[in-house]
């Protein structure tokens, strides 16, 4: 789209501001940096939990009645910028199907774009939160309170809750909701200006096009001034294996990861690369594994975090599976290791 405003210092942004707040102008930056980092990181792991959740159901073996009798449910608590940015990346870009999610935000009317491709929109967080199998809260952070003491009694044990609101520590999630199942990317800034580019509104598809925000915003190598704590992407690992502790042993959970990661034989995860030393030597392969606390697993070091920390050939894997996954024409499914 043709930007009329472009050559014309006037009207742009900068234009009316003092220089005290001139001074503070690179809030922006960090907003821009915020927004499209966490859609670039959730997006990551819808894709990666849905092909996970696919795999699972492709087992021959598999019994409806004995674990995980669909595919994969995603809701969204917030409607405003952040949320529906999020649904649309979601619809469009992960391979969810639009049944498969829901948005509850307290003006569902001004939803009406995401309804017409097929998301439902209503007014009910306890609704949503017994239904989602992974739940974004996007809400603002004076809302949170609320929002967890209306789902606080209603969220599954096996529902991933996701948020996205940077002021409150996973520990302080994890009391709130008397729940561990909790993804909380923590972001740093390391510099004031992150050298983001702010998206117009409704563009956060075309700023996930663009091959260099993409490798930016890469966990294991992010750069432009920001960066992600350690402890995100092995919590994203524990919360697929957690998949499976109803429904295969961990010999088989292990393969389905290996394999959803395309890890080969000198970079594939075993036992001991989970769990503790004198947990793995007690562990039968053909047990499930013990359910993982992801509050505590983003809360302290973990046996996972320590060797993706020393393992080249497993970062430099990881890496190439984001920025494959994400930029556009560059992946298809299988190339994540989902099963068609």
């Amino acid at each position: 789209m043709f930007d009329l405003t472009a050559n014309l210092h006037c009207l742009q942004f900068e234009a009316g501001l003092t220089e005290e707040e001139k001074k503070i102008i690179y809030l922006r930056s960090r907003s821009a940096a915020f927004t499209e980092c966490s859609c670039a990181h959730a997006l990551f792991y819808c894709k990666l939990a849905h092909c996970f959740r696919t795999n699972i159901l492709m087992l021959n073996d598999f019994s409806s009645d004995a674990g995980v009798p669909h595919q994969l449910t995603v809701g969204i608590i917030g409607g405003g910028h952040l949320g529906k940015q999020l649904a649309r990346l979601i619809v469009e870009s992960s391979g969810i199907k639009p049944p498969n999610i829901k948005v509850s935000s307290r003006r569902p009317e001004t939803l009406e774009d995401l309804s017409v491709v097929g998301i439902e929109c209503f007014y009910d967080n306890q609704r949503l939160a017994s239904w989602a199998d992974v739940l974004f809260l996007c809400c603002l952070p004076s809302h949170l309170l609320q929002v967890c003491a209306d789902i606080r009694a209603h969220l599954s044990h096996c529902c991933v809750v996701y948020s996205v609101i940077s002021t409150v520590p996973v520990k302080r999630l994890a009391q709130l909701l008397g729940h561990t199942s909790i993804l909380r990317p923590a972001y740093e800034f390391v510099s004031s200006d992150a050298g983001w580019a702010c998206p117009p509104e409704h563009s956060m598809m075309a700023a996930l096009k663009n091959v260099e925000l993409i490798a930016a915003s890469c966990p294991l190598s992010m750069s432009r001034g920001v960066c992600i704590g350690d402890e995100w992407l092995p919590a994203v690992l524990y919360s697929l294996l957690n998949m499976c502790c109803s429904v295969l042993p961990l010999e088989g959970a292990l393969e389905l990861l290996n394999q959803l990661l395309r890890l080969q034989s000198d970079s594939a995860l075993s036992v001991h690369h989970l769990i503790s030393h004198s947990c793995a030597s007690s562990q039968s392969p053909l047990r499930p594994l013990l359910w993982i606390s992801l509050a505590d697993v983003q809360s302290r070091d973990t046996p996972l975090s320590w060797h993706l920390r020393r393992s080249p050939a497993l970062r430099e894997r990881l890496s190439t599976l984001y920025l494959t996954t994400l930029t556009p024409g560059g992946s298809k499914d299988q190339d994540i290791g989902c099963q068609s």
